[in-house]
């Protein structure tokens, strides 16, 4: 018996986001002044899908991460519809919180950036055309992984050509079915951290992923939304060179750019987008620190200032130093015995394809993992969306230690390092939401 499925519609709209000069940018925690100008403007695109009565939106985000009170402000602000925020993850990208003890120009940004995202999400959802989609796969080389074991043992941040890597690159296609057959838009799926511009400089920049998404919709025609992959121990294959900065931004777009080409031109297979549903689960992921009294203990401030060389009497100054540059309000709860930090997951399905996401930074191989117990026909994976509670490592790594396990969750202000179990508890939980959208049952949760 055939199946009549309903008409597949989507619409796409883009806002500028770029911030004022002084707003610090954010990636690096050695820039000791705020942006000084803007080379290539930041941007919110948004991607509507509407299948039936069914609707969610996916915004590509030129920033490092949003944080999770800004993400509620978003969702608020455009209840009922279902939204999902992708991070580029450009670490020449501006602040994405700020509160009443923020300063003014923290605070008009952030709100300018909600509203900004807000104006293209009403757009795009005004503008619903017939669509169709496409599905290609291709592999792309310029990511290296990233974590160096030193000569005395230590992981430091390098260059690691043996280490593990997702060289996949995905595309979803999305063409106008009203007999115009034009590009509407096009999903680009990739896992490479957004370095290619270092810490000294202070120019606003997309980074690749601009240069990129650029080339292509000068060739291709129609918007691009990037989703960035399992990128957190992958990092541009290069080294910095201040020089010529700019141009090897220009040249690594350009090298992802011509990969997306290849891959649509070597193999676009028909997607069939329906059905389409959205599965959301927050998973709470315990730190190291045990529960021993009513709030979370403070230690990152004594080891901010022993990691900077400074002295211990200067403690106040850690708290100050991070609100200028690295203004994020965390969630820490007690679950379980220990202070425990709240993890967005989401599982988008697109029919016989599934968009799954993590509010954190994820190691490469949780992603594979992701993909390879997927009984989706096509999973792409997408890290930093809807928030980041900093670096997602696997339990190996943990082990390794390095700056993604032992420091990053300082800038967070974590009581403590998280537990190395903390792999197996995301990818569980997110195992179950993927069944679940896809009707897989099982006996018993312990045989997931």
């Amino acid at each position: 018996m055939n199946r009549s499925f309903p008409e597949a519609h989507a619409g796409v709209a883009r806002t500028l986001i770029t911030p004022p000069r002084g707003v610090y940018l954010i990636g690096y925690g050695d820039r000791t002044v705020g942006n000084r100008g803007v080379h290539d403007d930041l941007t919110a695109t948004a991607l509507v899908f509407a299948i039936g009565d069914q609707q969610t939106a996916l915004v590509a985000l030129d920033v490092l991460t949003i944080n999770e009170f800004t993400v509620d402000r978003i969702r608020q602000a455009l209840a009922p519809l279902p939204i999902i925020l992708c991070c580029s993850h450009t670490h020449s990208g501006p602040i994405t919180y700020a509160d009443a003890k923020s300063s003014h120009r923290n605070q008009d940004y952030v709100s300018f950036l909600v509203a900004q995202v807000c104006n293209a999400v009403r757009q795009a959802q005004t503008n619903l055309l017939p669509v169709r989609f496409e599905y290609s796969r291709g592999e792309c080389d310029v990511g290296i992984n990233r974590r160096e074991r030193m000569a005395d043992g230590h992981m430091e941040i390098g260059r690691n050509p043996k280490g593990v890597r997702d060289a996949s690159l995905q595309v979803v296609s999305i063409w106008r079915n009203d007999g115009s057959n034009e590009r509407l838009a096009t999903l680009v799926n990739y896992a490479c951290h957004g370095t290619v511009l270092g810490p000294d400089n202070l120019l606003v920049s997309a980074d690749w992923i601009g240069a990129m998404r650029q080339d292509l919709e000068r060739r291709m025609g129609g918007l691009v939304l990037f989703l960035q992959g399992a990128a957190a121990n992958i990092n541009p294959d290069m080294y910095w060179d201040d020089a010529n900065a700019f141009g090897e931004v220009e040249a690594q777009g350009l090298r992802v750019a011509e990969s997306v080409a290849a891959a649509i031109g070597h193999s676009s297979i028909p997607l069939d987008p329906n059905p389409l549903s959205l599965m959301r689960e927050t998973v709470w992921l315990p730190t190291e620190t045990a529960v021993r009294g009513s709030r979370p203990p403070r230690h990152y401030g004594r080891e901010l200032l022993r990691l900077a060389n400074m002295p211990v009497f200067l403690l106040l100054l850690a708290d100050l130093l991070l609100k200028r540059r690295y203004p994020w309000k965390p969630v820490i709860a007690a679950h379980d015995g220990y202070w425990s930090v709240p993890m967005r997951i989401n599982v988008l399905r697109l029919g016989e394809a599934v968009v799954v996401t993590y509010a954190a930074e994820t190691f490469t191989e949780i992603g594979l993992r992701v993909k390879a117990a997927s009984p989706a026909r096509y999973t792409l994976f997408a890290s930093v969306t809807d928030g980041c509670i900093s670096y997602l490592p696997t339990s190996a790594a943990h082990d390794e230690g390095g700056y993604e396990v032992d420091t990053a969750p300082l800038a967070y202000r974590y009581p403590g390092r998280l537990q190395a179990a903390c792999e197996e508890i995301a990818l569980q939980a997110t195992i179950q939401c993927i069944d679940q959208v896809f009707g897989v049952q099982h006996e018993k949760e312990s045989n997931i």
